[in-house]
Protein backbone atom coordinates (compact mmCIF):
# COMPACT_ATOMS: atom_id res chain seq x y z
CA UNK A 1 0.00 0.00 0.00
CA UNK A 2 1.14 3.69 -0.89
CA UNK A 3 2.28 5.30 2.38
CA UNK A 4 0.74 8.51 3.08
CA UNK A 5 2.10 11.70 5.80
CA UNK A 6 0.43 15.33 6.83
CA UNK A 7 2.81 17.49 6.97
CA UNK A 8 1.95 20.88 9.17
CA UNK A 9 3.36 23.95 8.58
CA UNK A 10 4.41 23.06 4.93
CA UNK A 11 4.21 26.09 2.89
CA UNK A 12 7.92 27.01 2.85
CA UNK A 13 11.31 26.41 4.41
CA UNK A 14 11.80 23.19 6.15
CA UNK A 15 7.79 22.17 6.19
CA UNK A 16 8.12 22.69 2.12
CA UNK A 17 11.21 20.33 1.86
CA UNK A 18 9.89 17.77 4.26
CA UNK A 19 6.70 17.81 2.02
CA UNK A 20 8.44 17.23 -1.41
CA UNK A 21 10.86 14.72 -0.11
CA UNK A 22 8.29 12.43 1.55
CA UNK A 23 6.49 13.14 -2.28
CA UNK A 24 9.78 11.92 -3.44
CA UNK A 25 9.98 8.85 -2.19
CA UNK A 26 6.61 8.11 -3.00
CA UNK A 27 4.12 9.28 0.20
CA UNK A 28 0.76 10.75 -0.83
CA UNK A 29 1.47 14.27 1.13
CA UNK A 30 -1.10 16.46 3.27
CA UNK A 31 0.76 19.38 2.53
CA UNK A 32 -1.08 21.86 5.61
CA UNK A 33 -0.81 25.25 6.52
CA UNK A 34 -2.20 28.28 7.31
CA UNK A 35 -0.85 30.18 3.84
CA UNK A 36 -2.87 30.46 0.74
CA UNK A 37 -2.30 33.34 -0.44
CA UNK A 38 1.38 34.17 -2.03
CA UNK A 39 2.58 37.84 -1.53
CA UNK A 40 6.26 39.17 -1.91
CA UNK A 41 6.93 39.32 1.90
CA UNK A 42 5.88 35.86 2.49
CA UNK A 43 6.10 33.59 -0.43
CA UNK A 44 5.05 30.08 -0.27
CA UNK A 45 1.37 28.79 -0.21
CA UNK A 46 -0.07 25.10 0.28
CA UNK A 47 -1.11 25.58 -3.05
CA UNK A 48 2.28 26.38 -4.57
CA UNK A 49 4.12 23.20 -2.76
CA UNK A 50 1.76 21.08 -3.89
CA UNK A 51 2.21 21.91 -7.58
CA UNK A 52 5.97 21.56 -7.18
CA UNK A 53 4.88 18.15 -5.73
CA UNK A 54 2.72 16.91 -8.63
CA UNK A 55 4.93 18.68 -11.56
CA UNK A 56 6.91 16.07 -9.75
CA UNK A 57 5.04 12.93 -10.46
CA UNK A 58 4.00 12.91 -6.68
CA UNK A 59 1.01 13.19 -5.16
CA UNK A 60 0.01 16.19 -2.95
CA UNK A 61 -3.15 17.63 -1.32
CA UNK A 62 -3.33 20.88 0.23
CA UNK A 63 -5.60 21.41 3.16
CA UNK A 64 -5.67 25.26 4.68
CA UNK A 65 -5.27 24.90 8.15
CA UNK A 66 -4.51 27.28 10.94
CA UNK A 67 -3.32 25.52 13.84
CA UNK A 68 -4.68 27.61 16.14
CA UNK A 69 -8.20 26.07 15.68
CA UNK A 70 -8.34 23.04 16.67
CA UNK A 71 -11.14 22.69 14.40
CA UNK A 72 -8.81 22.90 11.29
CA UNK A 73 -6.18 20.57 12.68
CA UNK A 74 -8.62 17.98 13.53
CA UNK A 75 -10.21 18.68 9.40
CA UNK A 76 -6.39 18.21 8.00
CA UNK A 77 -6.32 14.60 9.97
CA UNK A 78 -9.61 13.38 8.80
CA UNK A 79 -9.36 14.39 5.43
CA UNK A 80 -6.11 12.92 5.01
CA UNK A 81 -7.34 9.70 6.76
CA UNK A 82 -10.54 9.69 4.41
CA UNK A 83 -8.24 10.89 1.17
CA UNK A 84 -5.32 8.83 1.51
CA UNK A 85 -7.48 5.74 3.32
CA UNK A 86 -4.70 6.23 5.92
CA UNK A 87 -1.95 7.74 7.99
CA UNK A 88 1.27 6.08 8.34
CA UNK A 89 3.40 9.58 9.06
CA UNK A 90 2.72 13.03 10.93
CA UNK A 91 4.77 16.03 11.03
CA UNK A 92 4.51 19.02 13.76
CA UNK A 93 6.57 21.55 11.59
CA UNK A 94 4.24 24.36 12.52
CA UNK A 95 6.47 27.16 14.69
CA UNK A 96 5.93 30.82 16.02
CA UNK A 97 9.55 32.05 17.00
CA UNK A 98 10.67 35.05 18.89
CA UNK A 99 14.23 34.81 20.83
CA UNK A 100 13.88 37.65 23.63
CA UNK A 101 14.00 37.82 27.27
CA UNK A 102 10.91 37.50 29.09
CA UNK A 103 10.66 41.41 30.19
CA UNK A 104 10.84 41.67 26.49
CA UNK A 105 8.25 39.06 25.41
CA UNK A 106 4.52 40.18 25.46
CA UNK A 107 1.93 38.07 27.05
CA UNK A 108 0.32 38.37 23.82
CA UNK A 109 3.65 37.04 22.17
CA UNK A 110 4.01 33.93 24.53
CA UNK A 111 0.30 33.50 24.28
CA UNK A 112 1.13 33.18 20.19
CA UNK A 113 3.59 30.70 20.71
CA UNK A 114 2.19 28.83 23.45
CA UNK A 115 -0.80 28.13 20.89
CA UNK A 116 1.05 27.29 17.89
CA UNK A 117 4.12 25.52 19.39
CA UNK A 118 2.76 23.27 22.40
CA UNK A 119 -1.04 23.16 22.05
CA UNK A 120 -1.00 22.49 17.84
CA UNK A 121 1.01 20.32 18.65
CA UNK A 122 -0.69 18.10 21.02
CA UNK A 123 -3.57 18.37 18.79
CA UNK A 124 -2.18 16.79 16.34
CA UNK A 125 -1.22 14.40 18.40
CA UNK A 126 -5.23 13.57 19.98
CA UNK A 127 -6.28 14.04 16.46
CA UNK A 128 -4.29 10.97 14.71
CA UNK A 129 -3.37 8.85 17.94
CA UNK A 130 -6.57 7.26 17.62
CA UNK A 131 -6.84 6.02 14.02
CA UNK A 132 -2.66 4.92 14.12
CA UNK A 133 -3.17 2.70 17.88
CA UNK A 134 -6.54 1.05 15.84
CA UNK A 135 -3.86 0.40 13.01
CA UNK A 136 -1.13 -0.82 15.66
CA UNK A 137 1.05 1.18 13.34
CA UNK A 138 1.82 5.18 12.46
CA UNK A 139 5.06 7.27 13.25
CA UNK A 140 4.50 11.51 14.97
CA UNK A 141 7.24 13.36 14.42
CA UNK A 142 7.41 16.93 16.46
CA UNK A 143 10.56 19.23 15.51
CA UNK A 144 11.47 20.02 18.98
CA UNK A 145 15.04 20.09 20.13
CA UNK A 146 16.82 18.04 22.88
CA UNK A 147 16.67 19.02 26.61
CA UNK A 148 19.53 21.09 27.92
CA UNK A 149 20.04 24.37 29.57
CA UNK A 150 22.35 26.74 27.14
CA UNK A 151 18.90 26.51 24.91
CA UNK A 152 16.91 28.37 27.02
CA UNK A 153 19.42 31.22 27.73
CA UNK A 154 18.09 34.75 26.19
CA UNK A 155 15.08 33.05 24.92
CA UNK A 156 13.14 31.77 27.66
CA UNK A 157 9.67 31.98 26.82
CA UNK A 158 9.96 30.46 23.45
CA UNK A 159 12.36 27.49 25.20
CA UNK A 160 9.12 26.58 27.30
CA UNK A 161 6.86 26.52 24.16
CA UNK A 162 9.65 24.06 22.28
CA UNK A 163 11.12 21.86 25.27
CA UNK A 164 7.27 20.92 26.09
CA UNK A 165 6.88 19.89 22.98
CA UNK A 166 10.28 17.61 23.88
CA UNK A 167 8.37 16.53 27.11
CA UNK A 168 5.50 15.44 25.14
CA UNK A 169 7.42 13.39 22.82
CA UNK A 170 9.57 11.58 25.74
CA UNK A 171 5.84 11.47 27.47
CA UNK A 172 3.76 10.19 25.86
CA UNK A 173 6.32 7.45 24.75
CA UNK A 174 6.02 5.60 27.79
CA UNK A 175 2.81 5.62 26.94
CA UNK A 176 3.18 4.41 23.04
CA UNK A 177 5.55 1.26 23.87
CA UNK A 178 4.77 -1.78 22.46
CA UNK A 179 1.51 -0.15 20.63
CA UNK A 180 3.49 -0.01 17.11
CA UNK A 181 3.37 3.57 17.04
CA UNK A 182 6.34 5.60 17.71
CA UNK A 183 7.13 9.52 18.58
CA UNK A 184 10.17 11.43 17.94
CA UNK A 185 11.69 15.04 18.09
CA UNK A 186 14.13 16.36 15.37
CA UNK A 187 16.01 19.50 15.56
CA UNK A 188 18.83 20.81 13.59
CA UNK A 189 22.60 21.02 13.73
CA UNK A 190 23.14 23.75 12.25
CA UNK A 191 20.90 27.16 11.11
CA UNK A 192 18.88 25.91 8.36
CA UNK A 193 18.53 27.99 5.19
CA UNK A 194 15.03 30.04 5.37
CA UNK A 195 12.86 32.87 4.35
CA UNK A 196 13.86 34.36 7.79
CA UNK A 197 18.09 33.88 7.13
CA UNK A 198 17.20 35.50 3.46
CA UNK A 199 15.15 38.50 4.69
CA UNK A 200 17.78 38.99 7.59
CA UNK A 201 20.90 38.36 5.06
CA UNK A 202 22.66 36.11 7.03
CA UNK A 203 25.45 35.02 5.13
CA UNK A 204 24.96 31.49 3.37
CA UNK A 205 28.27 29.96 5.27
CA UNK A 206 26.43 29.88 8.39
CA UNK A 207 23.62 27.56 7.59
CA UNK A 208 22.76 24.37 5.65
CA UNK A 209 19.96 23.38 3.40
CA UNK A 210 16.39 22.15 4.61
CA UNK A 211 17.04 19.34 2.82
CA UNK A 212 19.39 17.63 5.49
CA UNK A 213 16.19 18.16 7.68
CA UNK A 214 13.95 16.65 5.20
CA UNK A 215 16.01 13.54 4.83
CA UNK A 216 16.25 12.98 8.70
CA UNK A 217 12.36 13.09 8.67
CA UNK A 218 12.27 10.71 6.10
CA UNK A 219 14.04 7.96 7.42
CA UNK A 220 12.46 8.73 10.51
CA UNK A 221 9.40 7.39 8.78
CA UNK A 222 10.54 4.37 7.37
CA UNK A 223 11.72 3.09 10.36
CA UNK A 224 10.30 -0.33 10.78
CA UNK A 225 10.72 -0.47 14.73
CA UNK A 226 9.75 1.71 17.67
CA UNK A 227 13.68 2.03 17.89
CA UNK A 228 12.87 5.91 18.35
CA UNK A 229 10.29 6.49 19.95
CA UNK A 230 11.02 9.44 22.89
CA UNK A 231 14.10 10.07 21.37
CA UNK A 232 15.06 13.97 20.61
CA UNK A 233 17.21 13.58 17.87
CA UNK A 234 19.47 15.93 16.19
CA UNK A 235 19.51 15.89 12.07
CA UNK A 236 23.48 15.81 11.50
CA UNK A 237 23.77 12.63 14.20
CA UNK A 238 20.52 10.75 13.31
CA UNK A 239 21.86 10.71 9.62
CA UNK A 240 25.63 10.05 10.86
CA UNK A 241 24.46 6.79 12.83
CA UNK A 242 22.92 5.70 9.46
CA UNK A 243 25.92 5.82 7.54
CA UNK A 244 25.78 8.61 6.01
CA UNK A 245 29.56 10.66 6.43
CA UNK A 246 29.43 13.42 3.34
CA UNK A 247 27.51 16.59 3.84
CA UNK A 248 28.39 18.36 1.04
CA UNK A 249 25.54 18.61 -0.71
CA UNK A 250 23.61 20.24 2.02
CA UNK A 251 26.15 23.13 2.02
CA UNK A 252 24.23 26.25 0.86
CA UNK A 253 27.67 27.75 0.54
CA UNK A 254 29.88 24.85 -1.72
CA UNK A 255 32.67 23.75 0.02
CA UNK A 256 31.87 25.84 3.53
CA UNK A 257 30.45 23.57 6.59
CA UNK A 258 27.89 26.15 8.22
CA UNK A 259 29.31 26.38 11.91
CA UNK A 260 27.34 23.68 14.68
CA UNK A 261 24.83 25.30 16.74
CA UNK A 262 23.80 22.51 18.94
CA UNK A 263 25.90 20.66 21.66
CA UNK A 264 27.70 17.17 20.44
CA UNK A 265 26.65 15.41 23.59
CA UNK A 266 23.80 16.36 25.92
CA UNK A 267 22.96 15.44 29.25
CA UNK A 268 21.25 12.49 30.30
CA UNK A 269 17.54 12.74 31.42
CA UNK A 270 17.56 9.46 32.63
CA UNK A 271 16.39 8.61 36.01
CA UNK A 272 18.29 5.32 37.72
CA UNK A 273 16.27 3.47 39.82
CA UNK A 274 18.32 4.20 43.19
CA UNK A 275 17.93 8.12 42.65
CA UNK A 276 13.87 7.74 42.71
CA UNK A 277 11.70 8.63 45.56
CA UNK A 278 8.65 6.90 46.44
CA UNK A 279 6.34 8.82 48.35
CA UNK A 280 3.39 6.51 50.74
CA UNK A 281 0.46 6.96 49.42
CA UNK A 282 -1.11 8.86 52.82
CA UNK A 283 1.28 12.00 51.86
CA UNK A 284 -0.45 11.89 48.24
Amino acid sequence: MVPSALVLGASRGIGRQIALTLAGAGYRVGVAAKTVHDTPKLPGTIYTVSDEITSRGGHALPIPCNVRNPEEIDNAVSTCIQEFGGLDFAVYNAGAILWEKVIDTPLKRFDLMMDVNVRGAYVMIQAVLPHMLERKSGRILLEAPPIYSRFFNGKAPYAVTKVGMTVLVQGLARELENTGVSITALWPATTIESHVTTVKGVPPAFFRKADIVADACLAIAQEPTERLNGKALIDEDYLRSLGVTDFSKYQCLPGTEPPRIMPRRFPSLRVEEEDQVTIPDSKL
